[in-house]
């Protein structure tokens, strides 16, 4: 933001100003100074008197800031300090240019700032630059001292002679925090500094121990920028950001830093290190540091409450500083109320609320994190640019008051004299104007951060209801069971539960009883609901997290009863997984979901930030299990139907495993090595394979392998790696441990059940089979019904080597001639087979039952394979698009096609709202289906009544079913075998 239309700012001390100009004059002889040159002299030499000494000090200098090429002066500096070798100066002459170079940024800043010709960023980027080339000098003059006299090693291949710019790889590093870390620095500020070392890294050869030695290095880097002398100071050092300050001393090991963040560290220490930045030493060793705290700092759950500690450490800063009814003079810019400091907190707690799962938002800059919350739609845009217009004003102020004695000051003045003297030299008329200004901005300021968090004096309600008036309540509320509901809810204030055994999760319960009650009231079976969401509280690991979000977002538990009420089976998943309430915050979480490009950039992302092998299964299982919920959050709320929500899962199921299954063949190859020339293909079958998936829905998948000789099995080739392997052993260890990686049951959860049995010959066969033996056996040996389950096939991954073959090889047996009387009653004795396997005799048995779902894909099947010998389109492995081709082509009539596709998909919404509520199990009758979920059905149908769908699902079943009858049933019965069970296709009689 650039300042350029800035008026003309009147010197304060006009005598003073004079003096200056006169004597700059004096000194610049011949050289003229510009026509411009005398106000800006006046506005800075009249206002400041820290500026008028060094320019008294420092004539010459001063005389060309004073000429206009100011970013150039500042470059000039950069390079200046770049340049300097450590071993050529003396620590007590380094000390003086280090001073000197200060004064001459002092200079150079502040006539760009006052004069309008840089942006706030410049400024404070320019002083951080400065910061950090100061700690990069100083730390390599001192690191050199010990080398020259043999205390610290120089490691094999790096130079003797330490260059500042050069990453001193001696395991000593120093990380800048609070605002010199978000390159944010004000004209007289202090640095956060923190220093570690890794003492594996450090090669240390003195009397003492290494922590000695770097205890004693950075005391004198310390005193190196902070000792005031004849030239002033460089830096007050502030190592109180430091792990633990009170007990540890002033350089610190990582190992024990790491040790006291993941055990002991407070919340607002997890929101300092957001800023945390390498400045100078091991970089290598910094970067291991920072990438092991990542975890800690960037939690993939949101932590509400964390955010109550940092709202009570806000009311601490307010309560401490005398701030609360400052408004003016003596008003702090940047502890006080719509200061800064809640600017600053507005930015880092929205990073802490959603940077684990938004690495865009892991910006040190606040600036760069409002405009990003913005763009992640996490963010009004009125908002951010309210926040940015007052931090731009708030920091200005800031910069004046410490100019004008390079002072650590943030308040201003209590007299009249010194308020008018800061509101010129801000460029106002007088104080009050200045006043009107600064209350407009900390008012805007107060009020968006009073809505992001209120103070936590209000955070505490008192419990909802008393005990003996908690039956009445409910009862009041229209709870079924008034007394069996206020019971469970005692049982849950005597902590019984193990996520309430401690007083602070108690204390939380009560605040959210009345609005949980509240919500609960307004589903159709009050008790019924609260049973349920008894039994997910009963099996939640801890309780503070998940009751400090519902009473951070009071909105949720509309959606808490709607699950609990209607849809057990999501609430079972809620319970193993309470994290993912989490999602629902976020702003695309009730959007469409993310078409597959989108989903493979996120994925792929947190693969990126993965540390290890575990970390990635626990991504990915991440990543599938927040989509899953927020799919069936979708369906349960008629956000999309059923038809979308099983693609979308089926997209989502697609973006795990194509990129987690090379992953674990890269992990497999580390052991095994690689096969040259071979490859692993994934087929999709059943509903995976028409992307008609469920939230209970299992994977069915078949595996093959392509290796480049007719022979797989021969000797000849094997894996290169340290464990060489022939093919057959090689791909079935790679295919089991790929199953394993999408089965397992980690911390977060399992990813996917996987069912193998529709490989060639089943379970009794291979787990993985070569792309040869697939065609042959499917040739030659494959059953009728196999014929008919690979008309769902869908290719998931495959090299491009063996994508066109498989795809090739699959058409060809689906469009051979298959032997049309052996192929009806196949299809005729399977459907009899199932019906009497099957308990499908309840009402709502919609996949077995008498003109269900089985019906419609059999019907389909049937006529694909018949029928394609001629009519290759007709393959497909989505019912709907199959049922079109056989409309277009004339093998079913188009209104027996669409009666077909209308009764699979209203019962394909019936299966899918089931499974959702009830999981596998089919409910036996109309009472098993609560009210609430009656209307979730008739919703998602598009009828208007309960009674209006089960006659539209009676209808469509007899319609159903009267069809198959005719393609199949009747027919086969009129053809004269004597036995016909399904059996094994041969190459002629397919």
């Amino acid at each position: 933001m650039a300042l350029s239309s800035r008026p003309h700012i009147p010197p304060h001390d006009s005598r003073k100003a004079d003096e200056i100009w006169a004597h700059l004059q004096e000194f610049a002889g011949a050289h003229i100074l510009p026509p411009t040159a005398r106000a800006l002299s006046d506005t800075l030499f009249g206002n400041s008197p820290y500026l008028a000494r060094l320019a008294q000090q420092m004539p010459e200098f001063a005389c060309e800031v004073l000429r206009g090429q100011r970013p150039a002066l500042m470059q000039a500096i950069l390079r200046d300090m770049e340049s300097i070798r450590p071993k050529e100066e003396s620590r007590a002459q380094l000390a003086g240019y280090l001073r000197r170079k200060k004064a001459e940024t002092a200079l150079v800043l502040a006539a760009e700032d006052v004069g309008g010709t840089a942006s706030l960023e410049d400024i404070t980027h320019g002083l951080s630059a400065f910061a950090d080339a100061a700690v990069q000098l100083g730390l390599a003059h001192l690191v050199a001292e010990r080398r020259a006299k043999g205390e610290i090693g120089t490691p094999d291949g790096t130079p003797d002679m330490v260059d500042p710019t050069y990453d001193d790889p001696s395991g000593y590093f120093i990380l800048a925090l609070g605002k010199h870390g978000g390159r944010e620095l004000n004209y007289s500020s202090d640095i956060d500094l923190v220093a570690l070392y890794d003492p594996a890294r450090v090669r240390y050869d003195g009397r003492k121990t290494a922590g000695d030695a770097m205890i004693r290095l950075t005391q004198d880097l310390i005193a190196l920028l902070d000792q005031r002398t004849a030239d002033g100071y460089v830096f007050r050092v502030d190592l109180r950001l430091r792990p633990d300050p009170g007990a540890t001393p002033v350089a610190i090991s990582t190992h024990a830093a790491e040790s006291y963040y993941q055990s002991s560290a407070l919340n607002w220490e997890r929101s300092a290190m957001i800023k945390a930045r390498f400045i100078a030493g091991d970089r290598q060793a910094a970067a291991e540091y920072l990438d092991h705290l990542g975890s800690w700092i960037w939690r993939r759950t949101i932590d509400f409450a964390a955010l109550a500690d940092i709202s009570a450490l806000k009311d601490q800063v307010h309560s401490h500083f005398g701030q609360t009814d400052k408004t003016f003079a003596g008003y702090d810019v940047k502890l006080g109320p719509g200061g800064i400091r809640e600017i600053e907190f507005f930015a880092q707690i929205n990073q802490l609320l959603h940077g684990g799962r938004r690495p865009a938002l892991r910006s040190r800059e606040t600036l760069v994190t409002l405009q990003t919350l913005v763009t992640e739609g996490l963010l009004p845009e009125t908002t951010a640019r309210d926040l940015t217009a007052a931090y731009y004003f708030l920091r200005m102020l800031e910069h004046r008051l410490q100019m004008i004695a390079d002072e650590q000051t943030h308040r201003l003045p209590e007299d009249r004299n010194g308020l008018d003297h800061v509101a010129g030299f801000a460029g106002f008329t007088d104080a009050g104007a200045l006043e009107s200004a600064l209350g407009h901005h900390t008012r805007i300021v107060r009020s968006h951060f009073d809505d992001l968090m209120p103070d936590s004096a209000n955070s505490g309600a008192e419990p909802a209801f008393s005990p003996d008036a908690l039956e009445a309540t409910l009862r009041d509320l229209g709870f079924e069971d008034p007394a069996g509901s206020a019971e469970r809810i005692a049982i849950w204030r005597r902590g019984r539960y193990r996520a309430l055994k401690t007083q602070r999760a108690r204390e939380l319960l009560d605040c959210c009883l009345a609005p949980l009650t509240e919500a609960l009231s307004m589903t159709a079976a009050p008790s019924a609901a609260l049973v349920r969401f008894d039994s997910w509280l009963g099996q939640l690991p801890s309780g503070v997290q998940i009751f400090s979000l519902f009473q951070a977002n009071p909105n949720l538990f509309r959606l808490v009863a709607r699950i609990m009420g209607l849809a057990p089976a999501l609430a079972e998943t809620l319970a193993k997984q309470p994290g993912l309430w989490d999602t629902v915050l976020d702003p695309e979480f009730f959007a469409p979901i993310e078409d597959e490009t989108v989903l493979e950039t996120r994925l792929s992302t947190m693969f990126e930030r993965a540390a290890d092998y575990q970390d990635m299964l626990d991504a990915v299982r991440h990543f599938v299990g927040e989509h899953r919920f927020r799919i069936g959050v979708h369906m349960l709320e008629g956000l999309a139907d059923v038809r979308e929500c099983g693609t979308a899962l089926a997209r989502v199921a697609d973006v795990a495993l194509k990129l987690l299954i090379p992953r674990v063949e890269d992990s497999f190859t580390e052991k095994f090595g690689r096969i040259r020339g071979g490859g692993l293909a994934v087929l999709a079958m059943g509903k995976y394979g028409g992307r008609e998936l469920t939230h209970t829905s299992d994977l069915d998948l078949v595996f093959l392998y392509h290796v480049p000789l007719a022979d797989p099995s021969s000797a000849a080739i094997q894996s290169d790696g340290p464990k060489p392997l022939g093919p057959s052993q090689y791909y079935s260890r790679l295919v089991q441990q790929v199953v394993t990686a999408i089965t397992a049951l980690t911390p977060a959860g399992r990813l996917f059940e996987v069912d193998t049995r529709l490989r060639p010959s089943g379970a009794q066969g291979p787990l993985v089979v070569t792309l040869k033996t697939f065609a042959d056996y499917y040739r030659s040996a494959a059953w009728m019904w196999e014929h008919m389950a690979l008309t769902r096939a869908r290719l998931i991954l495959a090299p491009d080597s063996m994508a066109g073959p498989l795809n090739n090889t699959i058409l060809s047996v689906l469009t051979c001639q298959h032997d049309g009387p052996a192929l009806l009653l196949a299809v005729a004795d399977m459907r009899a087979k199932l019906a009497e396997n099957t308990r499908a005799s309840q009402d709502w048995a919609v996949k077995h039952g008498r003109g269900g779902l089985v019906d419609i894909e059999f019907i389909c099947q049937y006529l694909m394979l018949r029928d394609g010998e001629n009519t290759r389109a007709l393959f497909t492995p989505s019912i709907s698009d199959c049922l079109k081709g056989l409309a277009q082509h004339g093998i079913l009539a188009r209104d027996t096609a669409e009666a077909l596709d209308k009764a699979y998909w209203l019962q394909s919404n019936i299966q899918a709202i089931l499974r959702l509520s009830f999981g596998e199990t089919i409910p036996g009758t109309d009472s098993d289906l609560p009210p609430g979920l009656r209307e979730i059905l008739c919703h998602a149908t598009g009828l208007k009544t309960f009674d209006d769908l089960k006659q539209a699902l009676s209808r469509s079943q007899g319609i159903v079913y009267s069809i198959f009858q005719q393609l199949i049933t009747v027919p086969a019965g009129d053809l004269q075998t004597p036995h016909s069970d399904g059996q094994p296709t041969n190459g002629e009689n397919t």
